[in-house]
């Protein structure tokens, strides 16, 4: 064919200096997350110790009443079990995603219906209503990983609910290519300049008063990236909080 111009042929060695800038970088952000994840969990780690030492030195220094003991050793079991739930969390962030290579085709129902046996009890104390907007589609992604989402995105709403009586709604648009799944809360919300915040490990955007540990939305991240989707939270700050999600199909 006349007037046509060969394809150049691909460069090798361009290549291969794309793809290893491209690891470097990942490396890099790798190295940066594990940074800020050891300072967040040694600064954490050090409060529940506080608490044990203190009331541990006052028992040793103190001939005290049966009742101030009694008191103490309250204050240092409860730090202690705080450093155990620390600690089981940080464990389970470590492993998230360990198990993405069994991703498969399922229906999002099977994951959403494990999370809600699990969190049965909470619910029915709450007195919550949870209802899903539409049928729930197909997504690609490994069933107990994505149920281990839900739970915990679920296991937020729970936490910080407001005064009104909870509801939390469940939705997925399917696109050609991802499923964009919603957890709807009517709950306290969260202040829009911090709602990238909340999915750092140990941030926390409430009061200490609600139990908690600020790795539930981490681990949902890490989850939801090694089954190749995202995540993010969206909140006017006074109506609640919807975080959303999103799987391949």
């Amino acid at each position: 064919m006349s007037g046509s111009s060969p394809i150049p042929a691909p460069d090798p060695l361009a290549e291969a200096l794309l793809e290893n800038q491209q690891l470097r970088q990942q490396l890099s952000q790798s190295a940066e997350q594990l940074q800020r994840f050891l300072y967040a969990a040694g600064h954490d780690l050090q409060e529940p110790l506080r608490g044990i030492i203190t009331y541990a030195q006052l028992l040793e220094r103190q001939s005290a009443s049966e009742s101030t003991n009694r008191e103490y050793t309250t204050f240092i079991l409860s730090s202690a079990l705080r450093m155990r739930e620390l600690l089981q969390q940080i464990l389970v962030y470590s492993r998230a995603g360990a198990a993405a290579k069994q991703r498969k085709v399922i229906n999002l129902n099977v994951p959403l219906q494990m999370a809600l046996m699990n969190l049965a009890p909470q619910i029915t104390a709450s007195g919550a209503k949870v209802s899903r907007g539409s049928p729930l589609p197909d997504v690609i992604g490994d069933e107990n990983e994505v149920s281990q989402v839900f739970q915990h995105i679920l296991g937020n709403s729970l936490k910080f609910r407001s005064a009104e009586p909870l509801e939390i709604l469940i939705g997925a648009e399917k696109g050609s290519d991802e499923c964009r799944i919603s957890v709807r809360d009517n709950g306290l919300g969260i202040d829009p300049r911090f709602c990238e915040q909340a999915i750092l490990p140990f941030k926390r955007l409430h009061s200490s008063e609600v139990a908690g540990n600020g790795l539930g939305l981490a681990i949902c991240d890490k989850l939801v990236r090694a089954n190749q989707g995202r995540l993010w939270v969206e909140s006017d700050g006074s109506r609640g909080t919807t975080v959303f999600f999103t799987l391949p199909v």
